[in-house]
């Protein structure tokens, strides 16, 4: 199922795939996510999580319990012994929450959507992980391809793998690429990385529902587009992810037999 000990692969093919398995094996990861609560506007508790949590205009706040407060909820290291607002709009999250060992994400997906995500560095996931499963590194798989960049601000939205949440992302532009003698042409998204979210004939049954690929354009406009780095994105590890999906453009014909696999057991 993996070839990172291939010889054959190429240097840096292997670096990448190494520093994929050390990204996943952080017991702080997505290996670790064990639940993501959705919040409301009236104090709930929710699963084994310390105190009552709730979310308004303001941001996220979460109420220690009074008197019979948990010592096991920390702030920034601190027993948190009163309510406090943990999550704002402006500036995110006002410090290290946690529950015991427990890292408490506190996360905002639009103006409606609030909620905690919970990362157990003993999670099943975390202690048994054993590296991505990948295909043999394929250098027909190397593939070159023009960047047409797009309009400055070109902003999309996109739905997301949590039905609730709507993403709204920059556009950088779109590659276009020749395989097999046919043209196809895949949008790339902006931000640090850009990258391109996509789907192909594989998905469901070698590989994971969609993976990511990311792209680093030349100043002439070429890109080398190679699938052996192709990523399965956090969502295809855990179910408490949100991530973005593919533009509705974005799905190949064909079958991608590179990069990584679908993760065991999911």
């Amino acid at each position: 199922m993996t070839s990172t000990d291939d010889p054959a692969a190429p240097a840096g093919w292997h670096a990448w795939a190494a520093a994929r398995d050390a990204e996943l094996a952080d017991p702080s990861g997505w290996l670790s996510l064990t639940a993501l609560h959705w919040l409301t506007g009236t104090p709930t508790a929710y699963g084994d999580l310390p105190g009552l949590w709730w979310a308004d205009d303001a941001g996220i706040h979460v109420d220690p319990g009074g008197i019979a407060v948990d010592p096991a909820l920390t702030l920034d290291g601190a027993p948190l012994r009163a309510a406090a607002l943990v999550w704002t709009p402006a500036g995110g999250a006002v410090g290290d929450l946690r529950a015991g060992d427990r890292l408490l994400e506190t996360v905002g997906r639009g103006p409606l959507n609030h909620g905690v995500r919970v990362r157990d560095p003993h999670a099943p996931a975390v202690t048994a992980f054993a590296g991505v499963p990948r295909f043999a590194h394929d250098a027909a798989w190397v593939l070159t391809a023009r960047f047409e960049p797009a309009a400055a601000g070109t902003v999309e939205e996109t739905g997301s793998v949590a039905a609730r949440v709507r993403h709204h992302r920059d556009v950088a532009g779109h590659v276009r690429f020749t395989h097999d003698g046919d043209e196809h042409v895949l949008q790339v998204a902006g931000g640090g990385q850009p990258a391109i979210w996509f789907r192909d004939a594989s998905n469901g049954r070698e590989t994971a529902a969609f993976r990511v690929l990311g792209v680093d354009p030349r100043p002439d406009g070429s890109v080398v587009l190679d699938l052996n780095r192709a990523e399965n994105p956090p969502c295809a590890f855990s179910d408490h992810g949100t991530c973005p999906l593919p533009p509705a453009g974005n799905t190949l014909p064909f079958a991608v037999l590179a990069g990584e696999r679908r993760p065991a057991g999911r």
